[in-house]
């Protein structure tokens, strides 16, 4: 559902101060334990501490084991894979019908009962996904892929899928002689963030009712939505308009819910209680939960009905998956995890791309000065133009009315991409660009006055000179700006502007810009305290997104990109992002070299 107005904490504060969170304390008919996820998202892994697919498992199968004799569901509320490294595993493990997709595998070990079909499972367009269902169920996968807002019709491979009942817009489960009808939805944004191609996305909210209705004619009284919103506020500013929903499991937002402390998370960190209680359109309290991704938590929701169906009690908690609790499930060990390792090591060979232009970290490709701590770079417009495609593609932490800006600092660039200049870059190589376990991330609202003070921090180490080794330096998107190095600290920056031309400000003259900005940005810089000098302030949001930065350069470069980079589009010379006024006489020299450099390259280049 898109909404007219962001969700904030204070909106969902008054839409729980509405409703009553308590249910009627009357006779229990059946009794149902829901297990669910969302946003996996190939983090197959976990990491160090935490998560994984393996250790998600095991987890799952204690409290299933620890729940005998309820009935039980397990529900995934979508983004079931997600570009990036793990999943290019699978894509390059062979053609369209004869690949092993690896979280595909992970699903059907897993066992669920329905899967929601999120946003960045369409990320690779329809065909893929066609392909990740068809070997889901060929692997033994029963769940059906569900969402009702989704007409298939204009893709015949999906359409197939509908027409055998793998694609669904709802489902019906039977457990100890009790039925459950589960409804499945996807955004409406849905052609903006992702590559539905042809299929037609129709509306959330008439969608769910029409099929509530589907189902209450055939005798379903207890009804499950697992919706994939993108955020948690829009599912709770949707429940009021609905009817006959029992319990909403949201996806999309990866907001913690929690009601006590773990061994990774407090509930300080929280976003509100588990489960969330809202009114719906009857009046009726409708518990809404939902998880942190990336396989960290099994959410389990204990819900009671009446033998008329209705909801007389709910309580619960999300479990942690704690790599130092419980070990690893040793088939999905051996079957998932140990084969995508062997393929992870094979596909850092495998070519992802290929360029015209050497991409630059180190001057001159000689291992000598790291002039990406000094200047503008185009491996740094690359990767700041990655930061801002990915953050767009997932769709979370940003302000509609905000412009959004890249910036990432140049310390957590280690090496030129496309070094042994073939003209050929590989998966691995773009892994050493970006070795770090940074994530992407969303610093949101930033002023004018914050925006200005952060490029202040950027040059602040850069010398008369125009040299420079700290990693604070910027490499910007969206935007650029001049500054004189021979100024004043607190004076430095002399003008800022937009892509477009558009004036932000001027040291010289009084410009009036109206506005906030959301910035790209990993998250190291988004992290507390002052990294590389960076301090927001606490009047910025900050959100950390679930795309590792290596990953969003590689699906950048492999989707946004198509898998060509150009020296048009990414000159080895400055492009004019961020201008040094007056040019040091080192960069002048610098720049000199560069383009002779750059024309030697190119000319070699074109006879690879």
């Amino acid at each position: 559902m898109q909404l007219t107005t962001p969700i904030t904490k204070a909106f969902l504060v008054a839409a729980l101060a509405t409703a009553n969170s308590s249910f009627a304390n009357t006779e229990t008919f059946s009794s149902l334990t829901l297990f669910h996820n969302n946003d996996g998202e190939s983090k197959l892994f976990g990491d160090a501490n935490f998560g994984g697919a393996a250790y998600f498992k095991t987890t799952l199968d204690s409290l299933r084991i620890q729940n005998a004799g309820r009935d039980q569901l397990t529900i995934s509320s979508g983004d079931n894979f997600l570009a990036g490294l793990a999943f290019n595993a699978s894509l390059a493990s062979g053609p369209l019908g004869s690949r092993t997709y690896y979280d595909a595998l992970a699903l059907q070990q897993i066992g669920y009962d329905a899967i929601t079909i999120g946003n960045h499972d369409f990320d690779f367009g329809p065909q893929v996904l066609a392909d990740f269902i068809t070997f889901y169920n060929g692997q033994g996968g029963t769940a059906p892929f569900l969402s009702a807002n989704l007409n298939f019709s204009g893709e015949t491979n999906l359409q197939s899928l509908v027409n055998t009942g793998s694609i669904a817009k709802s489902t019906i489960v039977t457990k100890n002689g009790n039925q459950y009808g589960i409804i499945g939805v996807t955004t409406e944004t849905l052609p903006n963030v992702s590559s539905p191609g042809n299929v037609t996305v129709n509306p959330v909210l008439s969608a769910i009712q029409a099929e509530v209705t589907a189902l209450e004619s055939q005798g379903i009284n207890k009804i499950i939505l697992s919706s994939h919103l993108q955020a948690i506020g829009n599912e709770l500013a949707l429940i009021p308009q609905l009817k006959g929903i029992d319990v909403v499991i949201a996806g999309g937002g990866d907001e913690l819910l929690l009601n006590a402390d773990n061994a990774r998370n407090t509930v300080a960190q929280r976003s509100g209680q588990y489960p969330l209680t809202v009114q719906d359109a009857d009046g009726k309290n409708v518990a809404v939960v939902t998880t942190v991704g990336e396989y960290l938590y099994v959410g389990k929701l204990d819900v009671e009905f009446d033998g008329d169906g209705k909801v007389v009690n709910v309580s619960g908690n999300p479990v942690v998956v704690d790599k130092n609790a419980v070990s690893a499930d040793p088939e999905m060990q051996a079957s998932v995890i140990a084969p995508l390792n062997n393929a992870l090591a094979a596909a850092n060979a495998q070519q992802v791309a290929t360029t015209n232009v050497f991409l630059e970290h180190s001057e001159g490709n000689t291992n000598g000065p790291r002039v990406i701590r000094q200047r503008e770079t185009n491996l740094g417009n690359l990767i700041a133009d990655a930061f801002v495609w990915a953050v767009q593609n997932e769709n979370k932490g940003l302000t509609e009315v905000n412009r959004l800006l890249g910036l990432t600092n140049s310390g957590g660039i280690r090496e030129d991409l496309d070094n042994d200049e073939n003209g050929l870059i590989t998966q691995g190589e773009v892994q050493a660009v970006l070795p770090f376990q940074n994530s992407m991330a969303v610093i949101g609202n930033v002023s004018v006055p914050t925006l200005i003070a952060a490029l202040e921090n950027s040059v602040s180490r850069i010398q008369a000179s125009g040299t420079g080794t700290d990693g604070r330096f910027a490499q910007i998107s969206g935007f650029e700006f001049d500054y004189d190095s021979n100024r004043a600290a607190g004076n430095r920056i002399i003008e800022i502007r937009l892509a477009d031309g558009t004036k932000v400000w001027s040291i010289n003259e009084q410009v009036n810009f109206e506005g906030l900005f959301d910035i790209a940005t990993n998250s190291f810089l988004a992290g507390s305290g002052t990294p590389d000098g960076y301090n927001f302030g606490s009047d910025v949001t900050k959100t950390i997104l679930s795309t590792g930065y290596a990953d969003a350069l590689l699906g950048y470069i492999q989707l946004g990109l198509n898998g060509v980079i150009t020296a048009d589009a990414y000159p080895l010379s400055s492009s004019g992002r961020i201008n040094p006024v007056p040019v040091p006489a080192a960069v002048w020299l610098l720049g000199s070299g560069i383009l002779g450099l750059a024309g030697l390259r190119r000319r070699s280049l074109d006879k690879a």
